[in-house]
């Protein structure tokens, strides 16, 4: 019997091996499984029920009083980007690569995270949304741009009361909803009944005709995809009141909250703005804000070899003086679409995407361009037309034009190869969250 009874020092061996080996395996299990976010314990405390919205006293109780809106908030708070760039998004699906800068914020949003307290809107919410632009004080607006074949369908409407909620109600900024539509009276009308009601007010329309008329001769203005730039520089010279906007185009999103975002943005600005060299004159607010590297294009680009931008090519002194960038969310000073007004009364108009980052390296304006989050599937040789590969990747330059060692792509593109699949993924997932990002372009009649 005395076989059987363990020898204490064979005991004292065994013991640590053993927790050797399960520590092991739990770093395999987790490792081996990039796409499950660990269990990480924050705080021994119960998670409170989601409230959005109250009303407060001046003593602070919550039963009378002006309305307090309380905005969403992501249920992971704890940075999911793993060292090796790995995210943890708890979708078994794609592995997702951060290959940009990592997120400013350590968060992860579901879809419900995100969108759910804009589902259906309390009386109160309504009212904020519809009155957000009646203060005559706001030098700052985001125009959210749009065609006539908006669908207007539930994942989009969510957005776009994030869009006021967010930086609207609480950044502050006025938000305007820009239609581009070119049809009769009769249908205009029937087109404005699709808008849901608490956002009406914010509609501006125009059309083409507009366009074409408002311009400064001897320009002119041929369509709005080659010169988005067009409709900017009319609301500006319309609305004199604002000294700075942003534009979003209908197929952008976030994911994180817009007023932090916006937030974010401002504090680097002003951050570099502090610390620039010598050389630079960096203005109180930027003229140009850019979410993709500012750069010359590439020698193939087609707008390069178009016979209608020959003017504006040698008026910027040739390829190598161009700048160009992604234009789908831009920031722009009113010394900037008055510098572009001042090209269309000499007889140029160009193609947007070149056109406000020539003008702004060419004028001596300040080009800000804003370093986000990227996320690629994680493969060792991503698309050069979709993303830098990652032994490529270099950091920002806070200077102020950026060419080479930038992520490029991925989740903010012209395409939507890995933007819609990273989007998608998400809302079909309930389990899944997402880091913050700013995304583009998202697709089709479902989420528009």
């Amino acid at each position: 019997m005395s076989s059987l009874i363990p020898n204490p020092g064979t005991i004292r061996l065994i013991a640590p091996v053993a927790v050797f080996l399960t520590v092991a395996f739990l770093v395999f299990h987790t490792y081996k499984s990039p796409a499950s976010i660990p269990n990480i314990r924050i705080l021994d405390v119960p998670n409170p029920l989601p409230i959005h919205g109250g009303y407060d006293d001046q003593d602070g109780t919550n039963n009378k009083g002006s309305f307090r809106f309380q905005p969403p908030e992501a249920s992971v708070q704890h940075s999911v980007v793993r060292g090796d760039k790995i995210v943890w998004t708890d979708d078994n699906g794609t592995v997702w690569q951060s290959v940009g800068r990592d997120p400013n914020r350590p968060e992860c949003w579901t879809y419900e995270d995100r969108f759910g307290i804009y589902k259906k809107l309390s009386p109160e919410m309504s009212r904020i949304i519809s009155d957000n632009n009646k203060n005559s004080k706001n030098r700052r607006a985001v125009v959210l741009r749009l065609g006539g074949n908006q669908a207007w369908k539930s994942h989009f409407i969510w957005h776009v009361r994030s869009l006021v909620m967010e930086a609207g109600h609480l950044a502050g900024y006025d938000v305007i909803i820009s239609v581009h539509l070119d049809m009769s009276q009769d249908k205009k009308k029937a087109w404005l009944k699709k808008v849901p009601a608490e956002l009406r007010p914010l509609v501006q329309t125009f059309s083409t005709q507009d366009l074409k008329k408002w311009i400064p001769k001897p320009a002119e203005f041929k369509n709005v995809y080659e010169q988005n730039h067009t409709p900017v520089q009319m609301f500006m010279a319309q609305n004199p009141k604002y000294d700075f906007v942003y534009t979003v185009e209908n197929d952008v999103r976030l994911i994180g909250r817009w007023d932090t975002f916006l937030a974010d943005v401002d504090a680097e600005y002003a951050f570099h703005r502090k610390h620039q060299e010598k050389d630079q004159n960096m203005s109180d607010i930027p003229d140009l804000v850019t979410f993709q590297s500012v750069r010359r294009p590439r020698a193939d680009w087609p707008w390069l070899k178009a016979d209608s931008e020959d003017a504006c090519i040698k008026k910027f002194g040739g390829i190598e003086n161009i700048r160009s960038s992604l234009g789908v969310v831009w920031g722009w000073s009113r010394k900037l679409t008055d510098s572009l007004t001042q090209y269309n009364k000499d007889g140029l108009n160009c193609y947007f995407e070149y056109f406000a980052p020539s003008a702004a390296y060419h004028q001596d304006l300040t080009t800000f361009f804003y370093q986000h989050p990227l996320y690629c599937p994680n493969r060792p040789s991503p698309s050069e037309r979709h993303s830098i590969a990652p032994k490529d990747l270099g950091k920002n330059d806070p200077r102020l034009v950026q060419y080479d060692k930038v992520a490029v792509g991925c989740t903010y593109y012209f395409v939507k190869v890995h933007a819609q699949p990273f989007w998608e993924t998400w809302y079909q997932n309930p389990e899944a969250c997402r880091p913050p990002a700013l995304v583009h372009p998202i697709k089709g009649d479902f989420f528009n």
